[in-house]
């Protein structure tokens, strides 16, 4: 009688399997574009390299009436129709500004975490700027989920005082106003 060996699984596909697990966390852990924090940290490195697709890409179309006050008498829903053409007339804003700004060349951005909140419509990121190493300032960042994913609605310059203050703020009550927002605009 001949033995016949056990069917077994060949090793390759468990070192298949478990980079895929990798690749999958890492994409949702650090890349995610859909992620606030990721938002943020595009928007900052974009405009810092004058990278301003990707700027107007993640401001939120509210945020950009400040800047084109065409559309000031908009409602929301007709931004968020017309965001191509508002993506197009900010990358033309920020390049002209642009022009005569430069970035230190050593600026680095670093997320606050705890201070990260995230809701169903809103979210919230506390980032700090560093040159050299050195602190440099702090922004405060409100984000709005337009389309499926967060887009930077207001940004604040804060500072070490003000950091009790944004922990306390209440995500659901930010998310229940933004609700507010987007259910009227439909």
């Amino acid at each position: 009688m001949e033995n016949t060996p056990q069917a077994k699984v060949p090793v390759f596909i468990w070192v298949v399997i478990v980079a895929i697990l990798a690749a999958m966390y890492g994409y949702a852990a650090y890349w995610d574009p859909t992620r606030p924090e990721q938002t943020v940290k595009n928007f900052y490195h974009a405009y810092f390299n004058q990278d301003y697709d990707t700027v107007a890409s993640d401001l939120s179309v509210v945020w950009a009436v400040r800047l084109l006050p065409q559309y000031a008498d908009t409602n929301y829903s007709e931004l968020l129709a017309n965001r191509g053409e508002i993506e197009k007339e900010l990358r033309q804003v920020f390049s002209e500004v642009g022009s005569t700004y430069n970035a230190p060349k050593d600026i680095s951005l670093e997320i606050m975490k705890p201070y990260t909140k995230e809701g169903t419509n809103s979210a919230m990121v506390v980032c700090k700027f560093k040159v050299k190493s050195e602190e440099a300032g702090m922004d405060f960042v409100i984000l709005i989920k337009e389309q499926g994913r967060f887009r930077i609605y207001n940004t604040t310059t804060v500072d070490e005082q003000s950091l009790p203050e944004i922990e306390a703020i209440d995500i659901n009550e930010l998310d229940a106003n933004f609700a507010e927002l987007l259910t009227a605009s439909e």
